[in-house]
């Protein structure tokens, strides 16, 4: 037994996290002449880089043929989509509101730290007629990936209405294997993140000082702080006015899904007890939960919509970019678009954030500390997820008024996963 447990390999994020302090101790105690070693963090910035494009088009093409799909189902489609829209954007305004206002990246000011990385504002409120693509291939070699997020909207809209013919069907199934290729790169990419941290965290901390660990802290408080503000203020407020039940007594009933998903960061892993709970504990209809739930599982991800806008909102601080209400309008929009197709891929929320970062024309500075801490925000935004899929679910099914109140409100026995 003792020979299996000294073979036992610390898991990725514990390398991530070790990493990230080895090399900010190491660059505070070389200096700047810790640049030496900044090659290797290029080569893991250019392989992230290198996932972008791809990982874009064909998330964002499954997570909106999934919507539409979704859609097409009647009334249950049609309410589920309304709660997702409404609520995935109330969590992106949310996320935007306390970075605004806690401003965890002021006092950074990289764009006056020497960085070699420059900062450009897009012009993003042009002509809406530039963002459409006249050459789909073009706009994934120049890297416009507003060209390809619009793309791959129509092209998952049209993928949606065709799965029930023979072509559709294929290309449907080409594009889960390309989904399932492009996540094992991801994968194998993140797999390279402890060397790739480790040598990023130490220059940055070797040439700009221990400032950017506070920043960090700071960013991720404030994440919690947005994500409290929804469980604590947010759904409870639609429970008790759409939905008219106690939120009290909603938390008692789901509180084993939430424990689920804070221990395994997952919300396709939870999918069971999440399926189990809303049926039993909560009364919602089977067939509602069995429609709902595993779409739901994968579009419907607030704690995704809140972080990723305020991640902009950070760096924006740090390098002195301020942002306009349309371009605020336009993060709310690109936040609830990329946590539809950030859901169940590998590493999925810092490769969405790169691609958001460089939307906004943004330095991807932030990538390697995020990447190191990312599990921490991981287990939060998870929980959130999960949060908000029941309570989408309770929403559905109390305004079809199909939820079964009694089982809502009687009271549970412990919970026995089977």
């Amino acid at each position: 037994m003792s020979n299996s447990l000294g073979k036992k390999k610390l898991a990725l994020p514990i390398k991530i996290l070790i990493s990230m302090a080895l090399g900010g101790t190491l660059g505070l105690i070389v200096g700047p002449k810790i640049v030496a070693i900044g090659f290797i963090g290029d080569i893991f910035m250019r392989l992230l880089k290198m996932c972008i494009y791809p990982l874009i088009l064909l998330s964002v093409i499954s997570g909106i043929s999934q919507v539409a799909d979704v859609t097409r189902l009647k009334k249950v489609g049609i309410t589920f989509v309304i709660y997702w829209a409404s609520s995935s954007i109330i969590a992106a305004f949310t996320g935007i509101g306390f970075a605004s206002f806690v401003q965890p990246g002021k006092g950074l000011n990289l764009a006056d730290a020497g960085t070699a990385m420059e900062v450009t504002k897009p012009d993003i409120l042009g002509s809406f007629i530039g963002w459409v693509p006249q050459n789909p291939f073009n706009a994934m070699a120049e890297g416009n990936v507003i060209q390809i997020i619009v793309f791959a909207i129509i092209f998952g809209i049209v993928l949606a209405v065709a799965k029930s013919t023979e072509s559709g069907r294929i290309v449907s199934r080409g594009v889960d294997a390309l989904n399932d290729i492009i996540g094992k790169v991801v994968g194998w990419v993140i797999s390279l993140a402890p060397y790739g941290v480790f040598a990023l965290t130490a220059v940055m901390t070797g040439t700009l000082g221990a400032v950017v660990i506070g920043g960090i802290a700071k960013m991720i408080i404030t994440l919690y702080m947005a994500l409290a503000f929804m469980l604590i203020v947010i759904y409870p407020l639609i429970l008790k006015f759409v939905c008219k039940v106690n939120p009290i007594k909603f938390y008692r009933n789901i509180y084993p899904v939430m424990l689920m998903a804070f221990s395994t960061c997952s919300s396709a892993a939870t999918l069971p007890v999440t399926m189990k709970v809303t049926k039993e504990r909560l009364g919602v209809p089977s067939d509602m939960v069995n429609l709902i739930a595993p779409p739901a599982a994968t579009i419907n991800m607030h704690g995704a919509a809140a972080e990723h806008p305020l991640y902009i909102i950070f760096a924006a601080q740090m390098f002195g970019m301020s942002l306009s209400l349309p371009d605020i309008l336009i993060l709310v929009v690109l936040g609830v678009i990329m946590s539809a197709g950030a859901a169940g891929m590998p590493g999925s929320g810092v490769m969405m954030c790169a691609i958001m970062l460089n939307i906004m024309g943004l330095p991807l500075t932030m990538i390697p500390w995020l990447t190191g801490v990312y599990f921490l925000i991981d287990m939060v935004t998870t929980t959130m997820n999960v949060a908000g899929d029941t309570v989408g679910m309770v929403t559905v099914a109390s305004r079809l008024n199909e939820l079964d109140r009694n089982t809502f409100n009687s009271n549970k026995e412990a919970f026995v996963q089977s």
